[in-house]
């Protein structure tokens, strides 16, 4: 009888053992995986270009931004200060551009994550959340303690997308056309 119950706990154990095992098998297979890489200027110049000549209104906030300055000096802006400082990583599927992310230190512990885009023909995958929560580690082994970005308040995907994975909306611009969205990495 003793021998019994032990064997059906064993039985139990090897259940809920498996159990938990397909649960990992079937999560780490559902999850997007396409690697992300440092940016390369010859290699991804052209296929982040062309991202933002697709998505312009919903990436750019003053017509007169450069794309191209941001690229070549790894600068959020023209100002001195920030030029190096812009972290551009990529996305890449089959040799192809899939999306990219750009984000720098503002401040001492705020990283401001300044673009992420992902290209059309690679949308509903999951690469843009791989490439937000790529981010918000890479911002942690920065020492930030906060991720801000904007958005555009018509901008529904991005802004369910910044929801699901823990963004907080901190605020809309006196304008009306952009949402604020913090992460505060303390909480990891």
């Amino acid at each position: 009888m003793k021998q019994q119950k032990s064997w059906k706990k064993r039985g139990i154990l090897v259940g809920i053992t498996t159990a938990i095992l397909s649960i990992g098998i079937l999560y780490y297979v559902s999850v997007p995986s396409g690697p992300i890489y440092d940016f390369d200027e010859a290699r991804d110049t052209q296929g982040i270009l062309k991202i933002f000549e697709n998505d312009w209104y919903w990436l750019i906030e003053s017509e007169d931004y450069s794309p191209e300055f941001m690229l070549e000096n790894r600068a959020p802006s023209k100002d001195p200060l920030y030029v190096g400082s812009l972290h551009i990583k990529v996305l890449r599927e089959q040799g192809k551009l899939a999306g990219f992310a750009a984000y720098y230190m503002k401040k001492k512990r705020l990283c401001q994550l300044l673009f992420l885009a992902v290209s059309s023909t690679f949308r509903g995958k999951g690469y843009g959340e791989q490439l937000v929560r790529y981010v918000l580690e890479d911002a942690v082994n920065l020492g930030a303690d906060r991720v801000r970005l904007v958005t555009r308040v018509a901008n529904f995907p991005a802004q369910r997308l910044y929801n699901r994975v823990g963004f907080s909306q901190i605020g809309i611009r006196e304008d009306g056309e952009f949402v604020n969205f913090e992460y505060d990495l303390r909480s990891l």
